[in-house]
């Protein structure tokens, strides 16, 4: 039996011997041979079916059949090893080309496979098998088998080099060439691959896992390595960032990750690397960030005046203990810095401090010691403060305007003491000056000049031209005064021989007015005002005839102005006294019919239109006047409770005729000194004084003998309706704030009219009948109007006031037009009346700054000081408004009116402790703008609501 061994590189055949084989076999005549190379492991089938193809051409084939045989036998022995350069893709296609070439039928097919492999691959195995045959005649077996196993050998990266040499393989007499560049080729593999187990042992060391690397191809090897060493670069930056950017803040943490760092390299994951890398640079920039935060803020610190021990900035080192003793040093630095802003503020206004105590500004160390030298210091200053405070207080007592010194005071009061001690001599000078003016009788005349020189002497620091001027005012309103009471005494003597008058009157204890008064009371009712109205002596005889005829005569003067007495006509007859009672009840609400009738034409009457309709109705029944003005709170109170019923409804209060006036004195001067107005509205009202001028001329030149003879017995008019006008404005602008119409909207047509109506009505003087004591008390202290212009002083103290609430705007207009500017500051604060949610203590203020505003009265100084008073008081209120504002998360605009609005929606949505702060509109009924000691302590109570006493540390 024949059997096929060896390996791919040789193979051998034995011969076994068999037993009970027959010597003859049965078929065709070359079966023996199939079995033959069948029992050598030669697949025979497809060398069967070729020769079974053709039996007579067997013969031949055969002889294919051997040669094909011979053909894989080389092929198996060429392909058993293919060398080191092929990949895994040719060792794969060599053992399929040994399981085919076991049919030596596809000994040429894979001749073919293997000749176009070996060209890419081995061409040295095709140059050296086609020159075996020279190798062999030169008997250089040896040599070619020591070739083709040294190119075997060869690495991948050689062959390019090897596929140059094969060329000279077949030729055996290029033996030494063949033998020099095959040694360099090996050389250089040699080279490469220890320069690859060079870096291997480094990585090695440096703890990588370079894993089986010698046995890696040279171009793998080397890959492997370069991979390895961009590992190797990022643990090395990784290492150089934890040593350099963590560890000169934490050494403990840098040796932290620096471990997990060792820890990675054994793996060589990527991902893990990059996250780790991402936590590094988020850990040192985070050190970083905190680093620069802390010398930010040493830095702001330094600005505002802190020294440290050392100049430069915080070191990485440092920056730990820092934070852990951060909270202390904020603690220390906080007082120090208090402190030094009070030293700065100190010795700014005090040049000769500034040096002591430098040695501590700004140090920590030094900190308890700057403390008790600028406490030394506030000692001092409160003291200064305190002597000027009694100084300007003593004066302000007098009378005169020392709000300006407040601010002084505050700023430098030493300084401020010497400046007071300096200018003491004026203030005498100007008070006793205040002191002749308030003196002189101005309830007829002068009044608003009187009033506003005293005004301009309190509120300002007048010159001597001023004082000068003073003085000669005061000679020329005595001697008008004296002169006009001459006159009235010689129409009072005439009225006594007449027996008019009673002799036992003391007519020198009634002022120019009342004097005026009562002479027009005696000749108009034949009797005084201070006789008694009951008894036989009023309703006897003649003078029953009289009250009568007397009564008669006023209701018809009031029924030709329009006004319902018809019953009261018809009633005379029978009972005169009534009708005279009834008529003496409602004359005082006649007089003031045009200032309540605009009253109630502010409320919002389109919420209740029958009500207002009513109320229309009953307007001309003199009767109901009592009622309808006594019932205007309830209206107001009925109708805010109310919806609109009519948006469109206008309320029309009913307007009486003009009467005719009477007694009115000439003039001194013809010509009437205004100011130049500033637009229509002021054309219009120096269209209306022009007018009333003329008119007063006219009369005036008549003389008093004309107005006397008059038969239509009118009524004079008392300076009780324009000053209680003047006063109500302030009131009416208060309440209807929203209905103020600025003086932009009204057109030319408008102003024209409304000139043109006022200028032709006749100024009508009306009586003030006194039916009792306290009604005539009532009438003494009405205030004295005067034409002398308001004291600069009043208008200071009003700049002093709308500084203080901020309104800067209105404030420099006062500053720049003086008493034009009024009626824009009237309306300024009216605008700012009744708003909510706000401290109901701002909606009082402001009520009671628009009653204390000047009317040109002799109560003008005086409210203008207590505007000045307010003013001083505020800023308490002001600083506890910005404190509760910061509580709540607001910041302050150091605006009080906008700080009060704001800390109003924010009480309402976060109330303190505690009673709440009132929040709603103020509807306390306040005092006549004239009451000047009701207002003093309406002032008084409100600065004491402003200056609440603390209770825990919190302020109501």
């Amino acid at each position: 039996m024949l059997t096929f061994k060896g390996s791919r590189s040789s193979w051998s055949v034995g011969v076994e011997v068999v037993d009970n084989v027959d010597d003859e076999f049965e078929g065709p005549w070359y079966a023996q041979r199939i079995q033959d190379l069948s029992l050598e492991g030669w697949v025979v089938d497809s060398i069967e079916a070729y020769l079974e193809e053709d039996i007579e051409l067997a013969s031949e084939r055969i002889v294919y059949v051997d040669f094909a045989v011979d053909l894989a036998q080389e092929l198996l022995e060429r392909t058993g090893y293919l060398g080191e350069s092929v990949n895994l893709r040719s060792m794969e296609q060599s053992d399929v080309w040994e399981q085919e070439l076991r049919d030596p039928m596809n000994a040429e097919r894979v001749l073919e496979e293997y000749s176009a492999w070996a060209k890419e691959w081995r061409p040295w195995e095709l140059e050296l098998n086609r020159g075996l045959i020279a190798w062999r005649d030169a008997e250089m077996e040896e040599d070619y088998a020591s070739y083709l196993a040294r190119f075997d050998a060869l690495d991948a990266s050689s062959l390019p080099s090897a596929r140059i040499l094969a060329p000279l393989l077949s030729e055996p007499e290029e033996t030494e060439e063949i033998h020099r560049v095959l040694s360099g080729l090996e050389e250089d593999e040699r080279r490469q691959r220890t320069a690859i187990s060079n870096a291997a042992e480094m990585l090695a060391d440096a703890g990588f896992n370079v894993g089986h690397v010698e046995k890696m191809s040279i171009i793998e090897g080397l890959d492997w390595i370069t991979q390895l060493h961009e590992f190797h670069d990022v643990h090395e930056e990784l290492r150089l960032l934890i040593l350099e950017q963590i560890g000169v803040f934490d050494p403990g943490l840098a040796q932290h990750h620096e471990a997990r760092r060792r820890e990675l390299l054994r793996e060589n994951s990527h991902p893990e690397l990059r996250n780790f890398r991402l936590q590094m640079d988020s850990i040192a920039d985070n050190l970083h960030q905190r680093l620069a935060r802390l010398n930010d803020l040493l830095n702001e610190w330094r600005e505002r005046g802190i020294v440290f021990p050392h100049g430069d900035s915080v070191r990485p080192p440092e920056l730990l203990e820092w934070e852990t003793n951060l909270p202390e040093i904020e603690a220390t630095l906080e007082l120090h810095l208090q402190a030094l802003s009070r030293w700065e503020t100190i010795t700014h206004a005090w040049q000769d401090e500034s040096s002591s105590g430098a040695q501590y500004a700004g140090v920590l160390e030094q900190t308890e010691q700057f403390i008790d030298h600028v406490d030394h210091l506030d000692q001092k200053w409160k003291q200064y403060e305190l002597e000027a405070l009694m100084f300007v207080e003593k004066y302000e007592q007098m009378g005169l305007a020392m709000g300006d010194w407040s601010d002084e005071i505050q700023r430098d009061p030493r300084g401020a003491v010497q400046q007071l001690k300096k200018n003491q001599h004026r203030f005498d000078i100007r008070f006793e000056c205040i002191e002749k003016l308030a003196s002189i009788d101005t309830s007829f005349e002068g009044k608003m000049e009187i009033e506003a020189r005293i005004e301009l002497l309190k509120e300002m620091d007048v010159d001597l031209e001023i004082l000068e001027h003073t003085k000669e005012l005061i000679e020329k309103m005595a001697r008008r005064g004296a002169r006009h009471r001459r006159m009235l005494e010689q129409d009072w003597r005439q009225l006594v021989t007449e027996g008019k008058a009673q002799d036992s009157l003391a007519t020198s204890s009634l002022s120019l007015a009342e004097f005026e008064s009562e002479i027009g009371h005696v000749r108009r009712f034949g009797t005084s005002s201070s006789a008694s109205r009951t008894g036989g002596s009023i309703v006897a005889g003649e003078v029953h005839q009289r009250l009568i005829r007397r009564t008669q005569q006023e209701l018809a003067v009031l029924q030709s102005a329009g006004w319902n007495v018809h019953q009261l006509l018809i009633d005379v007859e029978d009972n005169p006294v009534d009708v005279a009672q009834k008529l003496n009840a409602f004359r005082t609400y006649i007089e003031t019919y045009s200032r309540q009738s605009r009253r109630l034409k502010h409320l919002p009457w389109h919420r209740d239109v029958a009500l207002a309709l009513e109320v229309q109705q009953q307007l001309r029944d003199p009767t109901q006047l009592n009622s309808i003005f006594g019932s205007i709170a309830s209206f107001a109170q009925h109708l805010a409770s109310r919806k609109s019923e009519d948006g469109k409804f206008v309320f029309d209060a009913w307007t009486p005729q003009p009467i005719r006036q009477t007694l009115v004195p000439v003039p001194e001067h013809t010509a009437l000194q205004t100011m130049v107005p500033k637009d229509a509205l002021g054309d219009a009202y120096e269209a209306i004084l022009e007018a009333m001028e003329d008119k007063t001329s006219e009369e005036g030149e008549q003389g008093e003998e004309e107005a006397m003879s008059d038969s239509a017995p009118v009524q004079p008019a008392s300076d009780e309706e324009h000053n209680s006008d003047a006063s109500e404005d302030s009131e009416s602008i208060e309440q209807e704030a929203e209905v103020v119409t600025p003086v932009a909207e009204l057109s030319a047509t408008d102003v024209q009219a409304t000139t043109e109506k006022i200028a032709e009505r006749p100024i009508v003087k009306h009586e003030s009948r006194i039916e009792n004591p306290s009604a005539e008390l009532a009438v003494k202290v009405e205030p004295k109007s005067s034409d002398s212009p308001v004291p600069l002083g009043v208008y200071k103290n009003i700049v002093q006031f709308l500084h203080a609430i901020n309104l800067d705007d209105y404030a420099d207009d006062m500053e720049l037009n003086g008493g034009d500017s009024l009626p824009n500051v009237r309306r300024g604060l009216a605008k700012h009346v009744g708003v909510t949610p706000r401290d109901t203590r701002v909606d009082r203020m402001l009520r009671l700054a628009l009653r204390l505003l000047p009317q040109n009265n002799e109560f003008d100084e005086k409210k203008s000081e207590l505007l000045a008073l307010m003013a001083g008081n505020l800023k308490t209120m002001q600083r506890w408004m910005r404190s509760r504002l910061e509580h709540r998360h607001s910041g302050s605009g150091d605006h009080f009116l906008e700080d009060a609005r704001q800390l109003g929606v924010a009480l309402k949505r976060i109330p303190g402790p505690g009673y709440p702060v009132p929040l709603s509109a103020d509807d306390y009924d306040l005092p006549n703008a004239n009451d000047i000691k009701a207002l003093e302590s309406e002032v008084k109570q409100l600065i004491d609501h402003l200056n609440l006493p603390t209770a825990g540390g919190i302020k109501a």
